[in-house]
């Protein structure tokens, strides 16, 4: 029985989010002045369908942990998206990736 201690775990975190070290230095703001003399990469979207279960709190970091994700694949710096407010309720999960020169 031991293992199976071991493997409920192990199976309720395939479910998360994890972030590579592209993705840990990818901005994700609300402020359209941040991104405004950068270029813009395309569209994404943070969603998933394990968000249905977890609470708004969790919720709102998947979204943007995702984003961070995409953004980072994408080749870029920033994410412009309403998730990034503190105060965001959902359910706008998408955003607009940005390559931002230092």
């Amino acid at each position: 029985m031991p293992r199976f201690s071991i493997l409920i775990p192990a199976l309720l975190l395939g479910a998360c989010t994890y972030h590579t070290s592209r993705s840990s230095i990818v901005v994700v703001t609300d402020a359209k002045s941040v991104v405004e003399n950068c270029a813009s990469l395309g569209g994404i979207d943070g969603q998933d369908s394990s968000q249905a279960i977890m609470p708004l709190d969790k919720t709102r970091d998947s979204v943007v942990a995702r984003l961070k994700i995409a953004g980072a694949e994408r080749g870029g710096t920033h994410v412009l998206a309403s998730a990034a407010d503190i105060k965001w309720k959902g359910p706008d999960t998408k955003g607009t990736v940005y390559k931002c020169n230092p």
